[in-house]
């Protein structure tokens, strides 16, 4: 693993708690590094995920198929973790996983989620913190994301993720904040006025 993936993994992590240098390295020992192509589905409807990731570059979208066509939930980028819920519960999965450019990850599974924790209850804690607080953010951001109008989550989305405008086409920007690519050009239109 090179410096700069190294880096960007310890600065994530160091958001949510703080990190000894030997957690640090347990925590590189015990995932792999993978490159996925653009276009690569990583997670199908009905399939069980057995591995979750942190994005290091790249981009990926969750959505799920309704009458033929993608509603997309959501958009995953650099220093996002995504954890299927069929990693957790088992269950098949409702939606896809599918990347929209070249991604790398770092990928981990349970088998060596818990090899690591039995060796090393400092992670367990650790873990448990961090996914304390990525269910605080995700909360939020859930919370604000439905609260406002089409209109205001583009507004939003350009405030907070501008790359992702840049990167993602409008038609599937417009599905992500729930409306039909004619209407987010209007949106688009008003705004630029």
């Amino acid at each position: 693993m090179d410096n700069l993936h190294r880096k960007i993994i310890i600065e994530f992590l160091s958001k949510y708690a703080p990190i000894s240098k030997e957690l640090e390295e347990i925590i590189l020992e015990h995932s792999g590094i993978k490159t996925l192509s653009k276009g690569e589905v990583i997670l199908q409807e009905g399939q069980v995920s057995k591995e979750c990731f942190f994005i290091l570059k790249g981009c990926v979208k969750k959505f799920h198929l309704i009458d033929g066509q993608e509603k997309i939930t959501a958009f995953y980028t650099e220093g996002q973790v995504v954890t299927p819920n069929s990693y957790t519960d088992g269950k098949p999965s409702k939606y896809f996983l599918k990347t929209m450019e070249e991604t790398i990850a770092l990928f981990g599974n349970p088998d060596s989620e818990k090899e690591a924790m039995s060796l090393y209850p400092e992670l367990a804690s650790f873990i448990g913190l961090v996914t304390e607080k990525l269910i605080v953010d995700i909360t939020d951001e859930f919370d604000t994301w439905v609260n406002h109008t089409p209109e205001e989550r583009y507004i939003l989305l350009n405030q907070e993720r501008p790359d992702l405008i840049q990167r993602v086409p409008q038609y599937q920007i417009a599905s992500y904040i729930g409306i039909k690519p004619e209407s987010l050009s209007r949106i688009r239109k008003r705004l630029t006025n």
